[in-house]
């Protein structure tokens, strides 16, 4: 039976023990002659390079005696093949084998195909909607080969006018290589059949509302011994805890709050929403990737994805500035809401006259927890601006705020209903009383002049998020200057609040990569927890207590890439954090 490497390296510094001890009379009677020239193993050198020779071959045939040589050259071996054959992991979707195509003809001018011109130019550009002139439609056609007349455009590239998208839809709309023979079926059988299983089992066991209070409630605490053991039993190591779900780098994902399945929802950087049913095990024989179904409700990055508190509607806003809705009973992705410029043909949508050009999109989203049904939200731009949208009845904005003359990256409500959380490119954690904002009239319009009850700086960085712990008491910020800043009642504070606690922490992610925002666990109610990924190698997810101590990092195998963006199953019955990374690869820690 051949030896293993630890046994060859054993054997090899037995070897060399032994050397050593035989040579030591050596080296003492060296030492007496060293005044006669130079010494070594008992001989003389006339010359110091003729005595290192002999040393350096004294010590090849040492290392070939003791085995070292053999064992370092399998070592090497045996290290190039694991790194030869450890690769990510081939679960989830798979594009499809690219056919080789024909070469295209030569192109050909229409001067010198000898082909009339068509007389056709762009007499207007807006939004990405372009407005041609110049001869009557039938002229196009008769001129344009069918081929090179383009598809038509909508306001900020969207997917469409913002018509409903059925299942069969959103899927038709990835490109071709993610679409397979079933892929259509599948996702209907999951989004129709699977998902709405889950929903009556969600009011059981984790999120309801009180009837004393407004903000949402947990109907049981894990205890402190529970929970303890719970965080040292987090692993990455099994290779089906990671999964591909989207095809791009992940900017949002969230858990479907069932408590009988774990349903993971991501969205990447070119607008594609992707599910993965994580303990399907490939069971259903319509889909070929592991329980994961992917879907392309938006044109542009997925800011941020949201489950209602029951379990039935998944909102998802996006760059494009569109925020749809898939509802379990309808099966379609509904757009609830888009920003659109001043054009006439928009008189009629409601966020008609918001929109201000290429310099303006919708940052983030957060729902608005004091409506259940999830119908109302609360908007964030790059123009420093933030909306509470009212779906309810006929819909409405309730206030256009301007709260920063930069972007605001995130918003976060208290459990309290009325003070709101902004952050972003101004370097400050601002708290809002939303009760002092002035109501909306005209969408495009937004009001000035409200102050801050309470404001944190960062010491002039730019702010990635700013959240509300489930509790309401802590409100944790991840910030450019490599700190996460944990304020206890910033809530109760006035003008300028220092953080209570600051860690250090690196969040430069660089250009290649999501950047970090701690996110709290959503229902805990004993315990404020939150995770948020790391720079540091073996690849991590950290994941810190209320008070800002680290209470474990979480490593393993299966975790090889850095998750930017992290959250929890909002389950208090155990305890699962996701994490996705910038290559549309989702890791689930329990």
């Amino acid at each position: 039976m051949p030896a293993t490497r630890s046994q060859r390296a054993e054997a090899a510094l037995a070897a060399i023990a032994e050397e050593a001890a035989k040579s030591e009379d050596d080296v003492s009677s060296d030492e007496e002659e060293e005044s006669q020239g130079f010494v070594f193993a008992g001989k003389v050198y006339a010359k110091y390079e003729d005595m290192v020779d002999a040393k350096r071959e004294r010590n090849r045939q040492m290392l070939e005696k003791s085995g070292l040589l053999e064992a370092s050259a399998a070592l090497r071996d045996d290290l190039e093949a694991e790194k030869s054959t450890k690769r990510a992991t081939q679960r989830g979707i798979r594009s499809g084998k690219r056919k080789a195509s024909k070469p295209l003809p030569r192109r050909k001018s229409s001067r010198i195909a000898g082909e009339e011109s068509a007389g056709i130019y762009i007499e207007n550009e807006s939004g990405g909607r372009f407005t041609f002139a110049g001869a009557a439609s039938s002229v196009r056609s008769a001129s344009l080969p069918e081929d090179d007349v383009e598809s038509e455009r909508f306001f900020n590239d969207r997917i469409n006018d913002g018509s409903d998208l059925t299942v069969k839809e959103a899927v038709e709309g990835l490109d071709a290589k993610w679409v397979k023979e079933g892929t259509v079926t599948a996702a209907k059988k999951f989004m129709g059949e699977v998902l709405p299983s889950l929903v009556n089992a969600v009011s059981e066991v984790t999120v309801k509302r009180s009837p004393t209070a407004k903000s949402p409630t947990s109907v049981a605490s894990v205890s402190m011994a529970s929970l303890s053991e719970q965080v040292g039993s987090l692993s990455v190591e099994d290779e089906n805890c990671v999964s591909k779900v989207v095809p791009d780098r992940i900017y949002s994902i969230a858990c479907h709050p069932s408590s009988s399945s774990l349903i993971v929802c991501a969205g990447d950087k070119q607008g594609h929403v992707g599910l993965w049913n994580v303990d399907s095990r490939g069971e259903d024989e319509h889909n070929d990737t592991d329980g994961v179904h992917l879907f392309k409700p938006h044109s542009r990055v997925v800011t941020h994805l949201e489950w209602n508190r029951c379990g039935n509607s998944l909102i998802s806003a996006s760059y494009d500035g569109s925020v749809r809705l898939f509802d379990l009973e309808s099966q379609k992705f509904q757009e609830i809401f888009a920003t659109y410029d001043d054009s006439s043909e928009f008189k009629t949508k409601l966020g008609y006259g918001v929109d201000n050009g290429y310099r303006y999109w919708t940052q983030y989203f957060c729902l608005d927890h004091r409506s259940a049904d999830g119908k109302c939200l609360f908007l964030s731009t790059s123009e420093g601006t933030a909306m509470h949208v009212d779906l309810r009845s006929k819909g409405q904005l309730t206030f256009h705020q301007k709260l920063s003359e930069k972007k605001i990256n995130s918003l976060s409500l208290h459990s309290d209903g009325n003070i709101l959380a902004s952050a972003g490119l101004d370097g400050a954690v601002k708290l809002w009383d939303i009760r002092k904002f002035k109501s909306s009239k005209h969408a495009s319009k937004f009001a000035t002049g409200c102050k801050p009850i309470a404001t944190q700086q960062s010491g002039g960085k730019s702010i990635n998020s700013a959240f509300f712990s489930a509790s309401g008491k802590s409100i944790v910020s991840t910030t450019q200057n490599n700190y996460l800043d944990l304020t206890d009642d910033m809530h109760k504070q006035s003008g300028n609040v220092k953080a209570t606690k600051k860690v250090r922490h690196d969040n430069h992610t660089g250009r290649w990569l999501s950047t970090f925002m701690a996110q709290w666990h959503p229902t805990l109610s004993n315990e404020d927890l939150f995770v948020v990924g790391c720079m540091r190698r073996p690849r991590t997810m950290e994941l810190y207590n209320g008070q800002g101590s680290l209470l474990r990092g979480i490593h393993g195998e299966q975790l090889t890439a850095v998750c930017s963006r992290c959250c929890f199953h909002p389950s208090e019955g155990r305890l699962i954090l996701v994490g996705g990374n910038s290559s549309g690869r989702v890791t689930v820690a329990r």
